[in-house]
């Protein structure tokens, strides 16, 4: 294998830079894996744009912190590239395939500019890690836990060693990808390289280009749009060890302040208890889930709700379709809608019970709503506060629904909502 990428690196195709332009970056608020469904949601980043202006601009340019290849595929506006800075967070290094254009945007995003962003493992206070790697029944290599995590702690705190512009999965064929993908991982420091070639690829792979494709196939999150126009995938050594439940213990956002993939507990979990993650909205019927994760992932889920017997199944999908009613009620503004304060409370309740904590603060946002809609400030607030307090806990600080609801607890009476349900406005 190492024969194959030594023969790829020694191809050199000429690159030049593009212009740098300042545009300002996104990132999808609920990461998805490649394969995963697309993103609901997406919203601007507050993560600043460096700017470096002045005699001295050239030598201090974020670019110079990037080692540009030379090799690429594509034509023209379509031509991507491999770029890697191998001294990214203390030397772990990461590798990006996108265009000269969106780079220079990229290598202005405060993470990668020394200073700006506080970089480092941020998994836990211990000098260890909470958590182990061992080789699991049915499921490859997992992580289980060595000492009790309580619910809300960061678990791990990740950044990626492989980010792929989603444009150029869809334009370039999947030898011309391959190609790339082998270049961008050979480019990383060593130990980087080792853990990400590591990953489960769930199938045999023909040759190099083919494994590492099929890993970021298996294991990437989509974790925002970094340079303001695209989207892009993501490949992380350690997060992507998590396997899949749906009734995960962990849930995960990517910070696009400092490019670390989070991870936090949503309950408390017991020693050699394995960490877990919802692959993709684990709120669908157990048939669906199946049909997905089969389809996309290559197994059956033997998860708790999965492996249950067919009553608690069948209950447990009743619960599933009434939380979807629920949402298109809630979700009704209009005078015609039959959305109550108390359909907001069963929705939490619902959501309680099928174990999706680490999303409680989407039903927290409705219950809000409900009450600032009839005028209760008191419910109202204390729903805010509970959709605030899990929303920047679990999914980050700077999404359009925290800002809502803290204005709502500043003052709701001038909330856009306040009073929407009463019927004599």
């Amino acid at each position: 294998m190492m024969l194959l990428f030594l023969l790829l690196s020694q191809l050199s195709l000429v690159l030049a830079y593009q212009t740098q332009v300042r545009q300002e970056a996104q990132t999808c608020a609920v990461p998805k894996p490649l394969l995963g469904l697309p993103v609901r949601v997406c919203v601007p980043s507050e993560a600043p744009h460096v700017a470096h202006d002045g005699p001295s601009s050239e030598a201090q340019s974020p670019l110079k912190a990037w080692k540009p290849s030379g090799f690429c595929r594509g034509v023209r506006a379509e031509k991507f590239c491999v770029f890697t800075n191998p001294t990214f967070n203390h030397g772990e290094g990461i590798s990006i395939i996108t265009t000269g254009a969106s780079i220079a945007k990229i290598a202005t995003r405060s993470a990668f500019i020394p200073g700006e962003s506080e970089q480092g493992d941020q998994s836990s206070s211990d000098p260890a890690p909470p958590y182990r790697e061992v080789e699991l029944e049915g499921k490859g290599i997992g992580l289980v836990t060595t000492r009790t995590i309580r619910a809300g702690e960061l678990v791990m705190a990740r950044t990626p060693g492989i980010m792929v512009n989603e444009h150029a999965i869809k334009v370039l064929g999947r030898k011309a990808m391959s190609e790339l993908l082998v270049r961008a991982v050979d480019d990383l420091p060593q130990q980087h390289r080792a853990a990400l070639l590591s990953l489960s690829s769930h199938s045999r792979a023909i040759d190099a280009g083919d494994l590492i494709f099929k890993i970021l196939e298996t294991n990437s999150f989509r974790t925002g749009y970094h340079d303001g126009v695209n989207p892009f995938y993501s490949l992380f050594a350690e997060v992507s060890r998590a396997n899949h439940d749906c009734k995960p213990s962990c849930t995960y956002y990517f910070d696009h302040n400092n490019f670390f993939q989070k991870v936090l507990s949503v309950r408390d979990i017991a020693v050699g208890e394995e960490l877990s993650i919802a692959y993709y909205d684990p709120l669908q019927t157990h048939a669906a889930r199946q049909e997905k994760l089969q389809k996309e992932w290559g197994f059956k889920c033997s998860c708790e709700r999965c492996s249950a017997n067919a009553s608690s199944i069948a209950e447990s999908d009743d619960r599933v379709k009434q939380i979807q009613r629920l949402w298109k009620e809630l979700d009704d503004h209009s005078t015609a809608s039959k959305a109550t304060p108390e359909k907001a409370e069963l929705l939490i309740s619902l959501y309680e019970r099928e174990g999706i904590l680490g999303r409680l603060h989407e039903a927290y946002y409705r219950a809000a709503t409900e009450y600032i809609g009839i005028g209760d400030i008191d419910n109202a607030k204390k729903y805010a506060k509970l959709c605030v307090d899990s929303g920047v806990l679990f999914i980050g600080p700077d999404r359009p629904f925290v800002k809502s609801m803290q204005d709502l607890i500043a003052d709701p009476t001038k909330h856009p909502k306040w009073k929407f349900r009463s019927k004599d406005i």
